[in-house]
């Protein structure tokens, strides 16, 4: 059977996050070791459907953030912070206290980072804006060296059609001469990916495919999916998007 859906970058983010929520070395980490879910808009999602809390304003869960002005940094005094959970107990921390915990953690745990950009070649990268690179400069070294698992959620809003191994050596803050927002750089990193395309089979056992982009009154940034199973699984694909649909866009507040 064929199933024909379309869904905006919210909705996207909430299947995602059910995803990752799901994902057996999360809900083995959960009971057992450590995870932190860094911020991010996607992973605000992930959060909610792992601990089943609600966080009210998920545009301001994210440091840095793309907004229609640019590249820019969400306003620190409202921001969340890093939500570390332990054996299923929640902490929070800022990016700074991260290696306090990242010291211990190995490859039974998880770290759970979104990022600006995946490329067809299976790459993924993220923006850096704060000094040392922010969280994923804070922590790369720590997941690298104690061979920790690392998450990453995106949405197919953030496929790229160029080789981001290659464009990121183009990018600096420093490098930049002119810029609308804020200068970047940008850093690849490897992990386990998990699009709507893997979230889709993950949860219903269907394949996704990817027919078009975009849209307008509301639409924007929508991606529209051909879902591909058998009667039962289109069935549970079909609750899943019904369960997703409606969610609301993000709204964040910025430095000036």
């Amino acid at each position: 059977m064929l199933l024909q859906v379309t869904l905006t970058p919210s909705e996207g983010k909430r299947l995602i996050g059910k995803a990752v929520a799901a994902l057996e070395p999360v809900q083995r980490a959960l009971r057992e070791g450590t995870i932190v879910i860094a911020t991010g808009t996607t992973n605000a999602y992930v959060f909610e459907e792992l601990m089943g809390r609600k966080i009210e304003e998920k545009g301001l869960f994210t440091a840095g953030v793309v907004t229609a002005k640019g590249c820019g940094v969400t306003a620190p005094d409202k921001r969340y912070k890093h939500q570390v959970i332990i054996k299923g107990e929640v902490t929070e921390m800022t990016t700074p206290e991260l290696p306090r915990i990242l010291k211990d953690m190995g490859p039974g745990d998880v770290f759970i980072k979104g990022a600006n950009a995946i490329d067809p070649y299976g790459s993924a990268a993220v923006m850096l804006g704060g000094g040392g690179g922010g969280t994923i400069g804070t922590a790369w070294g720590y997941i690298s060296a104690n061979g920790i698992k690392l998450i990453i959620p995106v949405g197919l809003e953030k496929l790229v059609p160029v080789s981001l191994v290659d464009v990121a050596q183009k990018t600096g803050k420093k490098r930049i001469d002119k810029a609308f927002g804020m200068p970047v750089g940008l850093m690849v990193i490897s992990g386990e990916i998990i699009t709507e395309i893997e979230a889709f089979n993950l949860l219903a056992g269907v394949e996704a495919f990817p027919i078009g982009g975009g849209g307008i009154d509301g639409g924007e940034g929508s991606r529209t999916f051909l879902l591909e199973g058998d009667e039962k699984s289109i069935e549970v694909a079909e609750a899943i998007v019904k369960a997703v649909k409606g969610e609301p866009p993000l709204k964040t507040i910025t430095m000036d």
